[in-house]
């Protein structure tokens, strides 16, 4: 069997995430992928992602890998095929035979996520972005936000940074965050070897709260050395949250 690796795009807006939930396969991205190949080879395909993106979360390029059940079509064929049955909110970006040993999740190095708020004093409300955006109902010190943020970078415990209380190892290595602003919006890029449950989100929301002046500077730091979760911030919306690079 040949395994393939798949760049795909996708609103998740109307999606429970990445992975399936139990009896509603359709309301998943890899559910979708899975009826589709179901649908060409007559059997169950596991699709494998590289990120299991929460509800709502978008992508610009998750990474699945699938071995075909047969050799009637090619990286070609299995493109066309996609882009024919998927639906508008879901994009295949390309389509690749790789070797054997290709695991689209355990061989991760780095992924890359982007959060993007958009300002109270921008020039004008967003319209495009609307649905991708946070919008603020207040004004954010970035400054503060940005201070905050250098004391995520590096290797730490982050459990008081997950809604998932069983996680095995919480271990993760933080290689950069960025808060950029430009007239309209305040945007985070977060790179990491790897994210717990909701952390992303954790991490957003707890800086927000710092830009807003309702926890301090030094929160981050506290959440991080104490486990502690009272240092932490809000769960930030899913929406404006996006999966935009995966590395290997």
């Amino acid at each position: 069997m040949q395994n393939y690796k798949m760049k795909i795009a996708y609103d998740g807006r109307n999606y429970m995430g990445f992975s399936p939930k139990k009896d509603k396969p359709e309301k998943s991205i890899q559910g979708k992928l899975e009826m589709i190949l179901e649908k060409l080879y007559g059997q169950h395909v596991e699709v494998i992602g590289a990120v299991n993106t929460d509800a709502g979360v978008h992508a610009k390029a998750q990474i699945v890998n699938f071995n075909a059940k047969d050799d009637s079509l090619d990286s070609a064929g299995l493109f066309e095929y996609f882009e024919k049955y998927l639906p508008d909110d879901i994009i295949v970006l390309s389509v690749e035979p790789v070797d054997e040993r290709f695991h689209s999740k355990y061989l991760v190095e780095s992924i890359t996520y982007e959060y993007r708020l958009w300002k109270l004093d921008a020039p004008n409300r967003p319209l495009f972005e609307r649905k991708q955006v946070n919008v603020m109902a207040q004004k954010l010190n970035v400054p503060k936000m940005k201070q905050a943020a250098e004391e995520l970078i590096g290797v730490a415990d982050f459990s008081p940074f997950t809604t998932n209380k069983k996680v095995k190892n919480p271990i993760k290595e933080i290689k950069s965050v960025d808060i950029t602003e430009t007239d309209h919006e305040i945007i985070f890029t977060m790179t990491a070897n790897g994210f717990l449950l909701n952390m992303e989100r954790l991490i957003v929301g707890t800086i927000i709260q710092v830009g807003l002046n309702q926890l301090p500077v030094n929160t981050i730091s506290n959440a991080l050395t104490t486990k502690h979760e009272k240092y932490i911030g809000h769960k930030a919306m899913s929406d404006a949250l996006c999966l935009i690079s995966v590395n290997y």
